[in-house]
């Protein structure tokens, strides 16, 4: 980090005018602030200086995970050489943003991490502010779970918008990601609904009762089937269908043409 790096020589010479008066003569001790007033004034801007110098020199994102996205990422794959390297970039940047709390585990894993990380830079590769900045916390059990919206409901994810927090099963989401033509990709489920918090105002479609009619022909994902997999009482068909626009656009495009044209420019994404 930056901040260490600015902060060593402060502390150095913090330590040699603490000799000083301790071994010379006390006179030395009015040199000592200086340095401890520089180094409380870095660690006040720590995010800030350190955030500064993470968006000009992104982390290099782990071999291994620019192989999953090469491998599992359709929506990677689809992208451009620069944009590829934005899309890793931001994903990096995400990875140091955000923090990642185990639920029921030790850790949370560093692919889960990256799929998560994944999931937000998606929707948000062609604008300014891509860190959904509101939810910055990440919250993952290794399977589905309870929690104080839905104590009696073992259910794969959610997102808690008074706190800023997403919650995930690891398990459904690996799935998810994995095959999303077979299982429903609760990732980026979750961080749609984050989206839409974020931007309420870029004239969302509105939908009757009879869009999951249209869903179901898109992923051939019931109604019915999505409350099960997720398992909770209520599903919005608007997460649902940004999902479904980035994980079958012929489909979605053929069944639905105005909303796909839509959310092509929202997102700033088309399928080659």
């Amino acid at each position: 980090m930056l901040t260490r790096i600015l902060a060593f020589p402060f502390v150095v010479l913090a330590l040699v005018f603490l000799y000083l008066t301790w071994e010379v003569t006390e006179s030395y001790s009015v040199y000592i602030v200086g340095p401890v007033v520089a180094l409380a004034l870095i660690y006040v801007f720590s995010p800030q200086i350190d955030w500064w110098w993470y968006s000009r020199y992104p982390p290099k994102l782990d071999q291994r995970v620019q192989l999953l996205f090469q491998k599992q990422h359709s929506f990677y794959q689809s992208l451009s050489l620069e944009e590829k390297k934005r899309f890793r970039d931001r994903v990096a940047l995400y990875l140091v943003a955000v923090e990642f709390q185990p639920q029921a585990m030790q850790m949370v894993p560093e692919d889960i991490k990256a799929i998560l990380a994944s999931c937000a830079v998606q929707l948000t590769l062609n604008r300014e502010d891509f860190l959904l900045s509101k939810f910055e916390n990440v919250v993952v059990y290794p399977h589905p779970f309870p929690s104080p919206q839905f104590p009696k409901q073992f259910h794969a994810s959610e997102i808690f918008a008074e706190d800023g927090v997403l919650l995930f099963s690891a398990q459904h989401l690996t799935k998810g990601f994995m095959k999303p033509q077979h299982y429903y990709h609760i990732g980026l489920h979750e961080y749609a609904k984050v989206f839409l918090l974020h931007y309420p105002d870029l004239q969302w479609p509105t939908f009757e009762a009879s869009i999951w009619e249209d869903l179901e022909k898109i992923s051939r994902f019931s109604h019915e089937a999505l409350l099960k997999y997720i398992n909770l009482d209520k599903i919005d068909p608007l997460p649902v269908s940004i999902t479904h626009f980035f994980v079958f656009p012929t489909q979605f495009r053929e069944v639905l043409p105005e909303v796909y044209a839509r959310y092509t420019q929202i997102f700033g994404w088309e399928p080659v």
